[in-house]
């Protein structure tokens, strides 16, 4: 374990120093640049392990074809960032002890699948208004969430920077209420879109 992790009193979850933090969040956005240049959603994940190395990247897909080399899902509703990192990761060994970091709030599928799955921390750059799960459960009030420390918007910089990236693509995916949602929540960020 480095000098800046500190084991967590409440599980064996790792506590990454704020640096650490903002780094993997960092990560998460240039996945999520990667992704609008390969035609799909700006969502970036990445899981890191209890030594703070990452060991699995995520990267929203539903816009691009599957790919055969890398055995990824592709073209489909459920090829979300966190998804693609828990295909490529296949089974997660002491997940309480993993940290998933995301550029936008998990929606509800990928929280659900978190928290299922046993991770341990979830972090994320971006709240998702209309789309994020925190929006439908209340994390530590669902029995399957209970264990999962979340840690949303550390970063108010990042925070922003995430907005901007998937402002157009709430404008563009959600309904009505779900743009009128960002709009109030970020609304330096989606002005004049």
């Amino acid at each position: 374990m480095s000098s800046e992790t500190q084991p967590s009193d409440e599980s064996r979850t790792p506590q990454f120093s704020e640096q650490q933090d903002r780094d993997f969040l960092e990560e998460t956005l240039r996945l999520a640049r990667l992704s609008v240049e390969k035609g799909s959603s700006p969502i970036g994940a990445i899981m890191v392990d209890a030594q703070g190395e990452i060991i699995g990247r995520g990267r929203n897909r539903t816009g691009e074809p599957f790919d055969e080399d890398e055995q990824r899902p592709g073209n489909a509703s459920l090829a979300h960032a966190e998804m693609d990192l828990y295909y490529q990761l296949a089974r997660l060994k002491d997940p309480e002890t993993l940290t998933l970091y995301t550029s936008l709030e998990p929606c509800l599928m990928c929280g659900g699948a978190s928290a299922l799955l046993g991770v341990g921390r979830i972090a994320w750059a971006t709240d998702d208004a209309w789309g994020g799960s925190g929006r439908l459960i209340a994390w530590d009030k669902h029995p399957a969430m209970q264990q999962t420390q979340v840690q949303p918007h550390p970063f108010a910089d990042l925070e922003a920077e995430g907005a901007r990236l998937f402002a157009p693509e709430a404008k563009k995916a959600f309904p009505e209420e779900g743009w009128n949602l960002w709009q109030e929540r970020y609304p330096e960020e989606t002005s004049g879109l």
